[in-house]
């Protein structure tokens, strides 16, 4: 049986990129695309181009929870690059209940409103060369 953990943030432990997920996460150290930001931020100086930009989305419990990725990542020159990702886990028009009976306790199902509830994290990942080959920093 499976434990799950109730912490804050752990929708981070979800994962992005069609790849990575196929793989089980288990590409880390080979990572060189834009989601590189999120698992493996030296894996960003293996972008290519000027510019990537990366999304994803994928729906939870049929639909209704929904997660969303987008990230772009940039060389600014030969030895660094810098990465921004965005990510949403949320669960949107939940309908708001609270107001349904009025003060003479008729239900008027007029007066149900929805909000959403979600979590968000911004993310920037820089990485750069160091001076002897091979080694990377990334963060």
């Amino acid at each position: 049986a499976q434990d799950a953990p109730k912490y804050s943030n752990e929708f981070l432990a979800i994962g992005v990129g069609a790849r990575s997920l196929g793989m089980g996460g288990a590409h880390i150290a080979a990572v060189s695309d834009v989601t590189s930001g999120y698992w493996n931020p030296a894996g960003l100086l293996n972008v290519r181009g000027d510019l990537q930009v990366g999304a994803m989305h994928a729906e939870y419990f049929a639909g209704i929870a929904k997660y969303d990725y987008v990230a772009i990542a940039k060389p600014i020159d030969s030895v660094s690059t810098l990465g921004v990702s965005f990510i949403r886990f949320g669960v949107d028009d939940i309908p708001n209940t609270t107001d349904l009976i009025d003060q003479n306790g008729n239900i008027d199902y007029d007066r149900i409103t929805s909000f959403s509830a979600a979590d968000q994290a911004f993310l920037i990942s820089y990485a750069r060369k160091l001076g002897v080959p091979g080694l990377r920093l990334g963060g």
